[in-house]
């Protein structure tokens, strides 16, 4: 039977957050204020959030589980927001 979490990461800091989208490594960056939805079905093992820091940078990987992940901005998966923005799309 598949389980669902759902939760909100939202970046209080003075400075941007890295959000670390595994297995894939999609880095996409969490400016101060800004917070996505983290939506996750999955069977026995959940995502595992890793917060660490490098070069004064905060990073937060995100390590599914058996199942499915989708991270979340205003409705939009964010690596549809980051394949617009290098300029993925299909008509490319």
């Amino acid at each position: 039977m598949k389980m669902q979490n759902q939760f909100v990461i939202q970046n209080d800091a003075p400075r941007p957050v890295i959000l670390n989208i595994e297995p894939e490594c999609f880095h996409y960056s969490l400016a101060p204020g800004e917070k996505v939805t983290v939506l996750e079905l999955f069977s026995r093992e959940p995502l595992t959030l890793k917060v660490e820091s490098s070069g004064g940078e905060t990073i937060i990987s995100m390590w599914p589980g058996d199942g499915d992940v989708r991270v979340e901005k205003h409705g939009v998966n964010v690596l549809e927001l980051m394949v617009k923005e290098v300029g993925l799309g299909s008509d490319q």
